[in-house]
This record gives structure tokens, sequence and C-alpha cells, in this order.
């Protein structure tokens, strides 16, 4: 049960934090916006996604502190990794000319 717990939190964060960024709109002198979609999809593909690296495993299981760092830290490194992705379609799309509105 604390295991669906703390995934269904996880999931929270990570929709939270997908909700609060914006999505760049690219653009390009000439580019169709099927053009610039079909760009975005193939540096998108490209983005060397980093693995997930799993947590300490065998945590105590209290109601403590140990738990939540161990969460939170999950959490720090799914959004340091999910930065360093959009980091990486930003770099494609500008070497292909693009610009964000």
């Amino acid at each position: 049960m604390d295991r669906t717990v703390a995934g269904l939190a996880f999931l929270a964060v990570v929709v939270a934090s997908a909700a609060c960024t914006t999505v760049p709109q690219w653009q390009k002198e000439g580019a169709t916006k099927e053009a610039a979609a079909a760009d975005l999809k193939i540096c998108d593909a490209q983005a060397p996604i980093e693995p997930r690296v799993q947590g300490t495993r065998g945590m105590p299981s209290g109601i403590g502190g140990e738990r939540k760092a161990a969460f939170n830290t999950m959490a720090d490194r799914e959004g340091e990794r999910m930065q360093k992705d959009e980091k990486f379609v930003a770099e494609c799309m500008r070497g292909k000319g693009y610009r964000e509105k």
C-alpha cells in the first residue's frame, strides 16, 4: 500500500511539473507548422534520454523523514532529467534554424 501511495504521489509531482512548464512554440522563416512539428519530433526522438536511477533499496518503512527524503531525491532526479532532455531538444531545434516564439 505504501508503494502505491508513493507511486501516486510521484506521478502527481511529474504531472504538476509538466503542467507548469510551457511548451515552446518554434518558428522558422518559410517553415510550415507541419515541418516544424516534424523537426520537433525528430529532435525529441534524438534526445539522449537519461536512464532513470532507482533510489536506495531497503529504506526504513517508518513514517519518518527517511522515506520522504528518498522520494524527494527521486523527484529531484526526475526533474533534472526532464530539464536536460528539454535543453537538448531546444538546442537541436535552434541548430535547425528555429527560434522560440
